[in-house]
C-alpha cells in the first residue's frame, strides 16, 4: 500500500504546474552560472593575451615618460625620478618581450619554468619563517608547505597550473555550490515544498487519504519520500547535466588537478589576547578535483534530505502554505547571513545544518575560515544533518498523527 501511496504522490507532484516552474527556474539558474563561467574565462583570456598586455605596457610607458617629463626639471624627489626611470626601462623590456611572443608564439614549456620558480619561492618562504617561533610565522610556514606540496604534485604529474577562472566543469561546480549554499538552495526547496502538507489542508483533500485503510504515518511517509526523491532528482540531476555540458564544451579536463581536502582548524589565542584559526598540522590530504566532486555531491545529497525534512516539518505544523514558505525563507536567510556576520551565531554555526550547504567549501575548510568556527567540519556536518533530519521528521510524524484535522 505504501508504494501505491508514493506512486500517487509522484503523479500529483508531476501534475502540479509549480513543479515544472521551479524546475525551469533551477535550469535557468544553472544556465546563468555556466554562461557566467564562460564569460569570465573569455574576459580573463583576453586580458592575459600578449596583445592586451602589449597594449597596457605601451600605455604604462607613455604615462611614465609624461610623468618624467613633467618632473625632471622640478624639485621632485630624486627617488621618485629614479623609480620613474626604472619603470620606463621595465616597460620597454615588457614591450620587447610581448612583441617577441606575438611574433614567435608562447614557449610551450614556459609554464614549467614558472612552476619551478614557484617551488623555489615556497622553499625560500619556509626557510625564512622557520627562524621565528610566533604563531603568525607558523601559519606562513603551513601555507608555504601547502603551496610547495601542490606545485610539486603538478610538476611530478606534468599538470599545468590553473588560475580558477577557467571554463571548466569543476570550476563550474565550485561556483554553483557557493551560490546555492548562500541560502538559495534551501529557499528554493521551501518554495517548492511549502504546500506539500499544509496546502492539502486548505481544500480538505486529505479527507480522501485519511478515510483509506492506511495509517496517517504511511500517508505522511509517502509524501516525504515522494517529494524528497523529486527534489534530489531535480537538483542533483540538474547539476550533473550542467557538469556534463561544461565538460563536453570546454577544452579543459582538471579531474586529476590537486586540491586540499579535509583541512581542520583550531582556535588559538595570541599573546595580545586576540583569537585566530590555525590549521591543525597533519590534517587533510592532497586529493583531486574528481574526489572532491564525488564527496561533495554525496554530502550535498544529505543536505538536501535534511532541508526537505525541516521544511516538511514546518508544512505539517502550519496550515497555510504561504506562511510555511515565508517562515522557511526568512529563517533560512537570517541564519545563513547571520552565521557569517554575527559573532553570537558564529559560535553555534556548526549546530545549524544550513551552514553546511556549500559542501565544497566544507570539504576544503573554507567554510570554517569564513565563519571563524573550527567546528565546521565534514564529520560534524554529517552528524548535525542526520540528527536534524530524524528530529524534524519525528516532530512532523507526531504532530500529523495526533492533531485534529477538520474535514
Amino acid at each position: 500500500m505504501l508504494f501505491t501511496l508514493i506512486k500517487n504522490e509522484f503523479i500529483k507532484l508531476l501534475k502540479k504546474g509549480k513543479t515544472w516552474i521551479v524546475f525551469a527556474l533551477f535550469a535557468l539558474f544553472i544556465g546563468i552560472t555556466i554562461f557566467g563561467q564562460y564569460s569570465q574565462d573569455k574576459n580573463m583570456r583576453m586580458w592575459q593575451s600578449p596583445e592586451k598586455q602589449l597594449e597596457m605596457a605601451k600605455e604604462n610607458l607613455d604615462y611614465y615618460n609624461n610623468e618624467l617629463e613633467l618632473n625632471k626639471n622640478s624639485d621632485a624627489n630624486p627617488d621618485y625620478i629614479a623609480s620613474l626611470e626604472e619603470s620606463i626601462e621595465y616597460s620597454k623590456e615588457q614591450i620587447k618581450s610581448y612583441e617577441d611572443i606575438i611574433k614567435n608564439g608562447v614557449n610551450e614549456d614556459e609554464w614549467k619554468k614558472q612552476l619551478d620558480e614557484e617551488i623555489k619561492y615556497a622553499k625560500e618562504d619556509i626557510a625564512r619563517y622557520e627562524k621565528y617561533d610566533d604563531e603568525w610565522s607558523k601559519q606562513y610556514i603551513v601555507q608555504a608547505q601547502e603551496r610547495l606540496e601542490e606545485f610539486t604534485y603538478l610538476k611530478e604529474n606534468n599538470i599545468q597550473p590553473l588560475y580558477g577562472w577557467e571554463y571548466d566543469a569543476y570550476n563550474y561546480m565550485s561556483s554553483l555550490m557557493q551560490f546555492l549554499g548562500m541560502a538559495i538552495l534551501v529557499a528554493g526547496i521551501a518554495v517548492f515544498m511549502s504546500d506539500i502538507v499544509s496546502g492539502e489542508c486548505t481544500p480538505a483533500t486529505l479527507k480522501f487519504l485519511l478515510i483509506q485503510p492506511v495509517t496517517r504515518g504511511k500517508v505522511l511517509l509517502s509524501k516525504f519520500i515522494a517529494v524528497t526523491i523529486t527534489v534530489l532528482s531535480m537538483i542533483l540531476g540538474g547539476e550533473l547535466l550542467g557538469f556534463l555540458f561544461v565538460n563536453l564544451t570546454s577544452n579543459s579536463n582538471s579531474s586529476s588537478y590537486p586540491v586540499s581536502i579535509g583541512t581542520l582548524y583550531e582556535k588559538i589565542i595570541n599573546p595580545d589576547g586576540s583569537a585566530m584559526l590555525s590549521k591543525v598540522i597533519g590534517s587533510g590530504h592532497m586529493g583531486t578535483n574528481l574526489e572532491l566532486f564525488i564527496k561533495s555531491m554525496l554530502f550535498q545529497g544529505l543536505f538536501i534530505i535534511t532541508a526537505c525534512a525541516v521544511i516538511f516539518m514546518i508544512s505539517t505544523l502550519i496550515k497555510s502554505s504561504m506562511i510555511t514558505m515565508a517562515i522557511s525563507v526568512v529563517v533560512t536567510v537570517f541564519l545563513t547571513i547571520g552565521s557569517y556576520n554575527l559573532s553570537a551565531l558564529r559560535k553555534i554555526a556548526h549546530l545549524v545544518f544550513l551552514n553546511f550547504g556549500d559542501s565544497i567549501s566544507v570539504f576544503t575548510g573554507s567554510s570554517a575560515m569564513m565563519m571563524q568556527n573550527p567546528n565546521i567540519t565534514v564529520t560534524n556536518g554529517i552528524i548535525v544533518m542526520i540528527i536534524t533530519s530524524i528530529v524534524a521528521y519525528a516532530i512532523a510524524h507526531i504532530n500529523f498523527s495526533k492533531k485534529d484535522i477538520l474535514i
